[in-house]
């Protein structure tokens, strides 16, 4: 396996996932590969094409909703009841779909087709939740006739005891029993905060006292059947609600494949979304695939056309007969640049990725791009920068074929320049006789010419 990030492959797959909207996505894009075939890549393009042209109006769905997905649906799955909490997630999934359908079906794209059938109308699950929670996720208190009429009794008992209250202090002239004016809860219960020491001038019974042990909290004879009521109408309150969000969890459930295909479509749109994004920043273009030519025109190197630098665009040509381009000249020249370039472009194509050149470019689809760049020294296994080299070269000496490319940086450019030259040919002979494509760098052509370069 070939270390892409020493052609900058890493920028992509990172600049990638910071587009995605969703932790699975991200993770699906930082992990970007080539594609099959020369049919995939092309439909892939097509796709981020289709999916920028989506894009065009401003409005980028989100697909946030799918890094909750999997704790609510197994839940779901397996028979339990969600919560409020969760229902919230559904909820957000639903919101995203019906965001998501309804920009795919403005347009007569055949990517944004495919994606309008493949999610479900959400619209019905919508309503079945917002019947039920509040736009805040709670409860809805008339989500019910039966719940709705069950607050309405403790709301009017709750009432009930304030006005009792009041009247019991007023009574039994209780201004100087209490130690604060006003009523308060304890376990559900009303309750007066009664000075220590004062809580056997009424009748009544003690819940609680104070941390300072000043003050005890009573409860007066004459609220306890109201109190005893509201306790009663509060589990009947809870058994409603556990009733509601079962009966909606049941419903629910049986769009259990219709949830599992979104979650699948939702992510295959973001990552499509986050290419398009990705190619937009480059201002990236198709390229055609063919069988035994490479044609790059006008190519950039994406790293220095994110950053907004001023790019000396290249065009290269080569042949299967003619596959090989050597890049000589002094340091600091571009030339690794040139072949990070090639090689980017080359690797984007194949993952299905457009490329930062222009739109009639031509490539064959790569299987194999065989990568020699900085130093591969290895101490566990013996190598110095040089053996690591020529370890890489005898590797690339295995390609065949126009569907291989060789990347090689400063070829044989670590030992003794005379012995170096001599290397170098013999390996760029094989490799021609390979007929694979190559692009070679070396500032030994360029300090130590001979006649027959």
């Amino acid at each position: 396996m070939y270390n892409y990030s020493s052609i900058d492959w890493n920028f992509i797959t990172s600049k990638l996932a910071t587009f995605s909207t969703s932790e699975i996505g991200r993770s699906l894009l930082l992990q970007t590969a080539p594609l099959k075939n020369a049919e995939q890549a092309t439909d892939s393009m097509r796709e981020i094409q289709e999916g920028i042209d989506l894009n065009k109006g401003g409005f980028r769905p989100s697909m946030q909703s799918l890094d909750l997905f999997e704790t609510w649906f197994l839940r779901l799955t397996k028979g339990g009841v969600l919560k409020p909490l969760e229902l919230r997630d559904v909820r957000h999934l639903c919101h995203e779909m019906i965001a998501l359908r309804s920009l795919c079906g403005t347009v007569e794209s055949h990517w944004a087709k495919k994606i309008y059938g493949q999610l479900m109308d959400a619209e019905s699950a919508l309503s079945a939740i917002d019947h039920l929670l509040s736009p805040d996720g709670e409860v809805r208190t008339d989500a019910s006739e039966t719940l709705y009429g069950l607050y309405q009794e403790k709301l009017q008992k709750s009432q009930q005891i304030q006005k009792e209250l009041d009247q019991i202090v007023q009574k039994h002239q209780m201004e100087n029993l209490l130690q604060d004016k006003y009523v308060t809860n304890r376990e559900g219960r009303w309750v007066l905060p009664i000075k220590s020491g004062m809580q056997h001038s009424f009748s009544g019974i003690i819940h609680a006292t104070s941390q300072t042990k000043q003050t005890v909290f009573m409860e007066p004879s004459e609220i306890i059947p109201i109190n005893n009521r509201i306790r009663e109408i509060e589990a009947l309150i809870e058994k409603e609600i556990d009733t509601l969000l079962r009966q909606l969890s049941e419903y629910l459930v049986t769009f259990s494949d219709e949830w599992l295909k979104a979650k699948g479509t939702l992510i295959e749109a973001d990552l499509n979304f986050s290419k398009a994004q990705l190619c937009v920043e480059l201002n990236a273009e198709p390229c055609q695939f063919t069988e035994s030519h490479l044609e790059l025109l006008d190519l950039r190197h994406p790293v220095l056309v994110s950053k907004k630098e001023k790019v000396v665009a290249n065009t290269v040509s080569l042949s299967s007969t003619d596959g090989i381009l050597l890049l000589s000249g002094p340091n600091a020249g571009g030339k690794t640049v040139l072949l990070k370039s090639i090689g980017l472009a080359a690797h984007m194509a194949r993952c299905g990725l457009l490329i930062c050149a222009r739109g009639t470019s031509k490539l064959p689809f790569l299987k194999n791009i065989f990568i020699t760049v900085g130093d591969a020294q290895n101490v566990d296994l013996h190598l110095s920068t040089f053996a690591a080299h020529l370890k890489s070269l005898n590797e690339a000496c295995t390609a065949k074929g126009s569907d291989s490319l060789l990347l090689i940086d400063e070829i044989c450019g670590s030992t003794d320049p005379e012995e170096g030259s001599a290397l170098a040919r013999s390996f760029i002979e094989q490799f021609a006789k390979n007929q694979t494509f190559a692009i070679i760098t070396s500032c030994l052509l360029y300090t130590s010419p001979s006649p027959r370069d």
